[in-house]
């Protein structure tokens, strides 16, 4: 095997033929990016502790990549590092890493499980889209943000968990995971975008201690003409109008629950109960996602 390596960079590895096996040597520090791009006959790396920084696109498309070491003493996985690493079964993700960034597993079709460490609090846009094969996801507990199409077309995801303390969930972060039949949402959730499961994905939020379950409503034109909502739905509004609690509401809004139907009707039970706050959430809604059909009946509302 030969290496070009320039004060701990290995700028790029030079197969040798029918080579297929690589121990990367001590004292390099960084993998730059593209060192081992479209290494189609690689099967196994292993990186020596000292490395910490992975590159962009460093490992992108060795299609035949079926295990890599990575060491404790990693702390940045560059965007795009493993795409398109189709034989890639399972990834355990140091714990000095703190963001997968975008398109870091993009596309990794034989992954089966990740293992994310426990100070990772951003997953970036793309991050794990199109991993048919992926399974389980272990979600950290001090995770922020979940980023646009992290998790799309992971058709084998059933279940997910998300812990308290995320705040966002961005538009189609879970679109096209088709067999996602569980997850659990936190109360501390601030904002969940649109197209973000799949139709009808069943949610379960925990709000006060009391769990709801919902099925997932885009917020588009086909979900308001053909809202199918339970009639709890209805329910948890009015539990959090009657409660006035506006926080609550507004996070529950952000889930496209609320339809063009139902909006006046939740409208005038703030103002009968004289629950102000929580009529300026509803309308401001209505104003931002449904929008009003005449300035009367803005004024009538």
């Amino acid at each position: 095997m030969s290496f070009e390596i320039t004060n701990g960079i290995l700028k790029k590895y030079i197969p040798e033929p029918n080579e297929t096996a690589v121990t990367i040597p001590d004292g390099v520090t960084m993998i730059d990016r593209e060192a081992f791009s479209r290494c189609n006959n690689l099967f196994s790396v292993k990186l020596p502790e000292g490395v910490t920084n992975i590159g962009m696109s460093a490992f992108q498309d060795c299609k035949e990549l079926i295990f890599v070491k990575l060491p404790q003493s990693l702390t940045r996985i560059g965007v795009g590092a493993f795409m398109g690493c189709d034989a890639l079964g399972s990834i355990d993700i140091p714990q000095g890493v703190t963001y997968i960034r975008d398109r870091t597993f993009q596309n990794c079709k034989g992954l089966v499980y990740a293992v994310l460490p426990n100070e990772v609090t951003r997953i970036g846009d793309n991050a794990f889209r199109g991993c048919s094969h992926l399974k389980t996801v272990k979600m950290p507990d001090k995770i922020d943000s979940i980023g646009f199409y992290a998790f799309a077309q992971c058709k084998s995801l059933s279940s997910i968990v998300i812990p308290d303390g995320l705040t966002t969930i961005r538009n189609n972060a879970f679109s096209g995971c088709d067999g996602l039949n569980f997850i659990m949402i936190p109360e501390s959730i601030q904002k969940i975008g649109w197209e973000t499961f799949p139709p009808r994905t069943i949610l379960h939020f925990r709000i006060q201690n009391q769990i709801f379950s919902i099925p997932f409503v885009s917020r588009t034109s086909e979900a308001f003409c053909h809202p199918e909502l339970p009639e709890n739905t209805s329910q948890i509004v009015y539990y959090f109008i009657r409660n006035d609690n506006p926080e609550s509401l507004k996070k529950f809004l952000s889930c496209g629950f609320v339809t063009s139907e139902n909006i006046d009707e939740f409208i005038r039970f703030a103002i009968d109960n004289q629950k102000y706050e929580c009529q300026i959430v509803l309308m401001d809604y209505k104003n931002e996602y449904i929008g009003y059909q005449s300035i009367e009946d803005r004024l009538r509302l």
